[in-house]
């Protein structure tokens, strides 16, 4: 199964996120897959295939990982493309990784390593993808991207990390969460 970790948003940011996504899908003229508000996420690190078992592995580096956190706020204040504008495979919105961030994702990719799972080339980056972008961007994305960003800073309040297995589908991925660990410890299953 195909799997990755997360930082799930809260309903009311992933809405404002959605108006935002849907402002920049009108404005521009490009072939794209765009995800669906229900699937907006943070995440921290895509595992890929791996073997259903392994999910207590799992389970347990995301409860040493995330029980030496307390909460802390993402702000998302830009919009931005990767690789760039110019050559746009990926259209997000996101901000300034924090400290806290980095070191979440760092802490959870030295305990990976531990299952054989390889270093990521790249640091994290706090983003939430909007969008995969298929042929060539929009030449005016740029300015396009500008006037729609935020108007202010949507703030996801990071508390726990998921689990969550990617179900590829005609209309695109199906999240289902496996677990939720919070931070300071303990499992979880709201939302």
């Amino acid at each position: 199964m195909r799997a990755f970790f997360c930082i799930p948003i809260e309903s009311g940011v992933r809405s404002a996120i959605d108006r935002i996504a849907r402002g920049v899908r009108d404005a521009v003229d490009m072939r794209a897959g765009w995800v669906h508000a229900a699937n907006y996420h943070v995440t921290l690190r895509f595992l890929g295939e791996i073997d259903p078992l392994l999910t207590v592995d799992l389970e347990r580096i995301a409860r040493r990982v995330a029980g030496a956190l307390e909460p802390f706020i993402l702000r998302l204040d830009r919009l931005g493309c990767f690789p760039s504008t110019e050559r746009a495979r990926v259209l997000w919105i996101g901000g300034e990784s924090p400290p806290v961030f980095r070191g979440l994702a760092a802490s959870l990719n030295h305990e990976l390593g531990t299952l054989d799972f390889p270093p990521e080339r790249k640091p994290a980056a706090a983003h939430v993808t909007l969008a995969r972008i298929k042929g060539r961007p929009d030449p005016s994305l740029r300015r396009i991207l500008h006037e729609n960003g935020p108007g202010a800073d949507l703030e996801v309040r990071a508390d726990r990390i998921v689990l969550m297995e990617s179900t590829l589908a005609p209309n695109g991925a199906v999240y289902a969460p496996l677990f939720t660990t919070r931070f300071g410890g303990g499992s979880c299953c709201g939302d």
